[in-house]
């Protein structure tokens, strides 16, 4: 596969130079962009962070695009030096990870290389990257699109998912349709689309279950609709027989069900979503268990907080069994009212809650919309914005969260959590400003009361610095403090941070890694040119 990947990329790339190079040289671009973040860490006893032997960790990034008409063609280098701590250990050395060549003329779109695609709301297929949990399923192969109009879209992809630093002993293929009837219709105030999705992942099988089926397939069919302010989308999706190590070698099928209703008025906006998943993890190997070896994609489907506090036990979402939902709500009192006053008020409110899956009575199988006994989280939040003045902008949010440690194999009751957060931002001047974050968790379980506070100072549009501190005092009496300073100037930014760092969890789009404690510097750089 690979070296019929390099084949049609050097193709695409002699016919692109051939068919272009006569053409004026401002009809091609060189862009590119570099990503360092480098931590020197020191050995920390009081929060169990050890030092590796070198007290170096390093995770670099080298991305070049070349563009000449309709044709593209780049590379990206990565090196770990070796990788950050938390990060997988597959991710090591470095390599020319990713590589394409593609060409686009009249709606088709066709790739050879590495590429990131998504079927739908990824319930069967996304290949993407997310450089802060050390992800990347990009996929190895052929990408075809064909775009008539803005009414259809079709897609084919075939190759081999990435495993960190090498490629899965798989063979990926699927398809893709998207139909906008409204589109076709001409509709101006409605929509109505169609989709469906296919993906099959077939992979040698050498052992003695003769029943074993070495593919595997996943299917979906979506349907899009709204007029006004409402819209409606749903996807239903059905997966084959997948013994593997995620599934506790159960050769059960999977499925899942998404459903999202949404209205958006004048000055109101409600979002709500309901999901039911049932073995539905889906990964590149039998065998796999990291993060960066998924083919689909199935975020928690709750609130993704930024305030430290307020994240201290993220949910995960229950890809083997779950049920449940979540419902966002906001609502803008306009000025001159009494709550809204000069400048109106903002309140939202989000609430999550899921639970497992209820076993049929004969015990074949699990009940399709009962909800099971065992509450896996629960999260109520309330947040209120108020601009009180051109300089002075303040926000309070409470949250009440229920999690069951079962989900990160402890056994225990469910922990109740109160997390207050109060955020205030005072403008000096247009170049001047301070930010003000005080948080207070309450909990009788695990390190019940803790504290947290940070003061940051910003002065535009290149300077930034703060400091900060997460207090338990409720049980271990430790400190997590840390400070830093950063520098932005056109498509560049550096930063340079010093303190503690809890372990706990990393989440980015609903998806989280576990991160060690640590103590030390981190340098982190990012610039496009």
């Amino acid at each position: 596969m690979r070296l019929i990947c390099f084949f049609i990329i050097i193709v695409l790339i002699t016919w692109g130079h051939m068919a272009f190079g006569q053409e004026n040289t401002r009809n091609s671009s060189l862009s590119g962009s570099f990503e360092t973040n480098t931590i020197y860490y020191m050995k920390d006893s009081k929060i169990g962070a050890d030092a590796p032997f070198d007290r170096f960790g390093s995770n670099n990034y080298l991305k070049f695009d070349y563009r000449i008409g309709k044709f593209s063609a780049g590379l990206m280098y990565e090196a770990y030096l070796p990788v950050l701590q938390g990060y997988p250990g597959e991710l090591k050395e470095s390599d020319i990870v990713f590589k394409y060549a593609s060409f686009e003329d009249k709606g088709l779109s066709v790739l050879a290389g590495d590429f990131h695609e998504q079927f739908g709301s990824g319930l069967v297929f996304r290949a993407y990257e997310d450089r802060t949990l050390g992800l990347n399923t990009s996929v190895e192969g052929i990408r075809l699109e064909y775009r008539y109009g803005n009414i259809l879209t079709l897609k084919g992809i075939y190759g081999r998912p990435r495993k960190y630093m090498k490629r899965a002993e798989c063979e990926l293929r699927g398809a893709d349709v998207t139909a906008d009837l409204s589109a076709a219709l001409g509709w101006e105030n409605s929509f109505l689309t169609f989709g469906g999705s296919y993906v099959s992942r077939y992979e040698r099988y050498t052992g003695t279950d003769e029943t074993m089926d070495p593919s595997v397939d996943a299917y979906s069919l979506r349907l899009g609709l709204g007029r006004g302010g409402w819209s409606f989308q749903g996807e239903l999706v059905k997966k084959t027989s997948d013994a593997a190590e995620y599934t506790d070698w159960t050769k059960r099928r999977g499925s899942a069900v998404l459903l999202e209703l949404g209205y958006t008025g004048t000055n109101v906006g409600v979002l709500l979503t309901g999901r039911r998943l049932e073995y539905m993890d889906f990964r590149s190997g039998r065998e796999s268990q990291g993060i960066g070896e998924g083919i689909n994609y199935i975020p928690a489907l709750t609130r993704q907080y930024t305030y430290s506090l307020a994240n201290l036990n993220p949910y995960a979402a229950q890809m083997n069994g779950e049920i449940g939902g979540q419902l966002d709500l906001y609502y803008l009192f306009p000025k001159g009212t009494v709550l809204g006053g000069k400048r109106g008020m903002k309140v939202a409110l989000n609430f999550s809650t899921y639970y497992d899956l209820k076993p049929k009575s004969d015990g074949k199988g699990y009940e399709a919309l009962d909800f099971g006994d065992e509450l896996l989280f629960r999260d109520l939040s309330v947040d209120v914005t108020k601009e009180w003045s051109k300089s002075f902008k303040a926000l309070f949010m409470y949250s009440f969260q229920t999690f069951n440690p079962l989900i990160t194999g402890h056994v225990s009751d469910g922990w109740d959590t109160h997390v207050i957060v109060g955020d205030f931002t005072y403008k000096l001047n247009p170049r001047n400003s301070f930010r003000l974050e005080l948080q207070y968790l309450w909990m009788k379980a695990d390190k019940k009361e803790w504290i947290a506070g940070m003061l940051e100072y910003n002065l535009a549009p290149a300077w930034s610095f703060f400091v900060s501190d997460m207090y338990n005092y409720g049980d271990t009496d430790l400190h997590y403090y840390t400070g830093g300073i950063s520098f932005a100037k056109s498509r560049s930014r550096v930063a340079l941070n010093f303190g503690r760092n809890r372990a706990g969890y990393n989440c980015s789009g609903g998806i989280c890694r576990a991160t060690p404690a640590y103590t030390g510097f981190n340098l982190s750089l990012t610039t496009s040119f």
